[in-house]
Order: structure tokens, then C-alpha cells, then sequence
């Protein structure tokens, strides 16, 4: 299974009738680092009148939240999320810091302004394909180890770690949707490996 994101952190800004928006967007895995990424903006930008923000992150069930951190309601974390939505990006955050210019914006130009930053901030950001790997562990016996690493490069396995005992260990990952395929193409020519997800 594959997904679109980001690469790396990056900040843009942008100066709206006099207030100036800052685009801080980031890559992230879990909740937790969305929350933390969140939060050291927030610290970094403390002196700010808003720090509005949406994220969206795991691949499968996913979990996505925004804030208007004080803006009127979805004027600012709706717009920010329909961003990172309309990119078809995920396992991404991102924070849209406001310093008021004494201009008053509107509903319409609240939503605009928000948008218009995190669109800006994801242009600028480079775009990355994933892949959602799974770790399996092989065990065999010594003379199945040309069989089992066939596989591994035919399948585009990435071998993480190797332990030779009384018989071997390989621990790999394979792409999710390859995995059954990967698992049956092994044991259709083998009855003594054995094959175990982690």
C-alpha cells in the first residue's frame, strides 16, 4: 500500500491585509508526534494572536483534527485540513500562526487566508511517495537460505536483520498488499520455513 506525503519540515510565510501568516507543515507518523510538532510551534510562536492547525495521519483508519484556536468557528482549522485533504496527503500537520495587523478579515477572508497558507506551505514542501510495510520473521533451516532470499529481493523485501544459530533468522519487511503473496510463494516450496508477523 503506498501514500502520498511529505518529506521534510518546512515554513512559509505570507502578509494578508497587514497580518502576517506563517505555514509551518510537517511529516509525522503517529498522533503523538502530531501533537508534539503542534505543540513546539505553538511554544516557538507563543507571542502569536492564533496558532490554528489541522492534522491527518495513519493510512488505514485515519485520524484527523483541527483547531480555530480562538478564530470564529472553521474559519481556520477546517480550511487548513481541506487543504491537506484536497493534496491527498497524509500522515502530515500543519500550523497556521497569525499575527493580527489590525484589519479585520472576515468569515470569507479568515477562510481564504487560512487555506490560501497551507496550500502555500504544501506547494513548497516536497512531495514523497510511501509504502506501508510489515515486519515478518523467517525462521529456516541452512539450506533454505537461497530460497528465502529469492524471494526477499523478488518481492522487494528489505532485510532488517540476519542471526545464524542452530538455524537462521531473518527479520524483513514487505510491502502490506505482498505480504500474503510474499508468505505463500515461500511456503508453496517450502514445508520448513516458518513465518511470523511482529
Amino acid at each position: 500500500m503506498q501514500y502520498k506525503t511529505i518529506k521534510n519540515e518546512i515554513t512559509v510565510k505570507q502578509n494578508i491585509k497587514k497580518s502576517i501568516f506563517i505555514g509551518t507543515i510537517a511529516p509525522v507518523e503517529t498522533v503523538e508526534e502530531a501533537k508534539a510538532f503542534i505543540a513546539r510551534v505553538k511554544e516557538k510562536y507563543r507571542d502569536a494572536n492564533h496558532n490554528a492547525f489541522a492534522y491527518r495521519v495513519d493510512v488505514k483508519k485515519e485520524e484527523s483534527i483541527f483547531s480555530d484556536d480562538g478564530e470564529p468557528s472553521k474559519t481556520a482549522g477546517a480550511p487548513i485540513y481541506n487543504a491537506i485533504r484536497s493534496a491527498k496527503i497524509t500522515n502530515v500537520a500543519i500550523v497556521v500562526t497569525r499575527y493580527f495587523g489590525g484589519i479585520k478579515l472576515g468569515i470569507g477572508g479568515l477562510i481564504q487566508a487560512y487555506g490560501e497558507t497551507a496550500r502555500y506551505a504544501i506547494e513548497q514542501a516536497e512531495i514523497t511517495i510511501k509504502t506501508v510495510r510489515k515486519k515478518v520473521c523467517l525462521e529456516l533451516p541452512y539450506n533454505e537460505i537461497q530460497l528465502v532470499l529469492h524471494f526477499i529481493e523478488k518481492f522487494k523485501g528489505i532485510v532488517l536483520k540476519r542471526d545464524f544459530k542452530e538455524s537462521v533468522t531473518i527479520t524483513v519487511e514487505i510491502d502490506e498488499d505482498l505480504l500474503e503473496e510474499f508468505s505463500q510463494s515461500i511456503l508453496s516450496r517450502s514445508g520448513t520455513v516458518k513465518i511470523k508477523e511482529i
